[in-house]
């Protein structure tokens, strides 16, 4: 159930990003051939002939006389969506083909996709605002109304860390720690920090059910290795002790909030959406740069890589906190999703970006052979490291 669910969601997604390319193409008079839903084969296509007269017909085979028109495909694999743009692949000379448009016409319909992304986070934040949405209670905004208390709940899970390989998830609510009850984050925190080395049962509330667990908490610089050189920020005003000593103390890899459902005025609602959005959007583009940069300077990677597989688990694991959760995940993974396919990396829409400023800088369009040569090139480098990562997350689910 849970599954089907993320597979709906995920899909949703890469739709709407898919419909950003789409009606900006058709805004700017550029020819979609097709616009699919799933991925091909082809299960059968619909083509509209007039404003209330449609064709419809199985199969790949397109009905005689509707060559010029665009087809709205339902294909047999059932993830996402593509667009289809003439000229985008053969360098048609015509005047509706992609290839021949504008360089900044090429832009917009390039960045299409990511601005829905963004369109459509923006909508999911500004309504879960106004209906209700999980919030630390130090982070409430004037205006915010508490409508239920939730508890003291799990905000991050660290890839690896003992809390992950335990199969704590975000959103769970810690009701005891072997068999206490603690009122304030901070009382948690040092209780886990005297038990290093040892293991204790947490008993957790996640949706209707509530599970018990037992977690090894382990020293911080084990759980976060990677801490001396990449978090100098947020130790710079201690000590040389205190640094030793927050090293070493007991931890299990997550991040907690005193958390509860909070609703805001409608108007502040879609100005918050709109804000949360665009924040971030910022640390996603941070992370990214972070990530680059940490594997140019010192050849690691910083974090782990997640393939559909893994989203699809942790959409999951997320929707059985609840549709909240759910879709305040959903509009993150939207956001992600744009700010990914704005990468100038080949077979990324950040490349056609690229390639179009090239353009205008040229004065003339780069060979569509050299293109389609480098855009193949990153597809390929794309698919094998997917495949990879997707391998790797099938392994670690047995």
């Amino acid at each position: 159930m849970f599954i089907f669910l993320a597979i709906i969601g995920l899909s949703v997604l890469v739709f709407f990003h898919e419909f950003g390319h789409f009606i900006v193409a058709k805004i700017l008079g550029i020819r979609v051939e097709e616009f699919g839903i799933g991925y091909p084969p082809r299960m059968f296509g619909i083509i509209r002939l007039s404003k209330y007269k449609f064709k419809f017909f199985w199969g790949k085979n397109q009905p005689p006389g509707t060559e010029k028109k665009t087809i709205y495909s339902f294909n047999w694999v059932p993830f996402g969506g593509f667009n289809k743009l003439k000229g985008e692949l053969d360098g048609d000379q015509a005047k509706d083909s992609f290839f021949t448009q504008a360089w900044w016409k090429k832009i917009l319909v390039a960045v299409g996709g990511t601005a829905m992304n963004i369109i459509l986070a923006m909508f999911i934040f500004s309504v879960l605002y106004f209906t209700g949405i999980p919030q630390d209670i130090g982070s409430i905004e004037k205006g915010g109304k508490v409508l239920r208390s939730v508890g003291i709940q799990i905000g991050m899970v660290a890839p690896d860390s003992p809390a992950d390989q335990s199969e704590i998830k975000i959103g769970d609510v810690i009701i005891h720690i072997d068999g206490q009850s603690f009122d304030q984050i901070e009382e948690i925190q040092e209780y886990i920090k005297t038990k290093i080395n040892q293991s204790i049962t947490i008993e957790i509330k996640r949706g209707e059910e509530v599970i018990f667990q037992t977690v090894e908490v382990q020293p911080y610089d084990q759980v976060f290795a990677a801490y001396p050189e990449d978090n100098k920020e947020a130790d710079e005003f201690l000590t040389v002790q205190e640094k030793e000593d927050q090293l070493k103390h007991g931890v299990i890899g997550v991040a907690l909030s005193q958390a509860a459902i909070v609703s805001y005025p409608f108007g502040q609602a879609i100005a918050i959406g709109i804000k949360s959005t665009f924040i971030l959007l910022g640390n996603l583009f941070y992370g990214i740069w972070l990530i680059i940069k940490t594997l140019i300077t010192k050849q690691e990677m910083v974090g782990g890589l997640l393939g559909p597989v893994g989203i699809a688990t942790m959409t999951a694991a997320i929707a059985k906190v609840g549709y909240i959760y759910y879709l305040q995940f959903l509009a993150f993974l939207s956001v992600a999703i744009g700010a990914f396919q704005i990468i100038p990396f080949p077979a990324l829409d950040g490349s056609r970006v690229v390639f179009a400023i090239i353009e205008g800088i040229k004065g003339k369009p780069i060979s569509h052979k050299i293109e389609n040569i480098i855009i193949g090139l990153g597809f390929y480098l794309l698919v094998t490291l997917l495949l990879f990562i997707t391998i790797k997350e099938i392994i670690h689910l047995f």
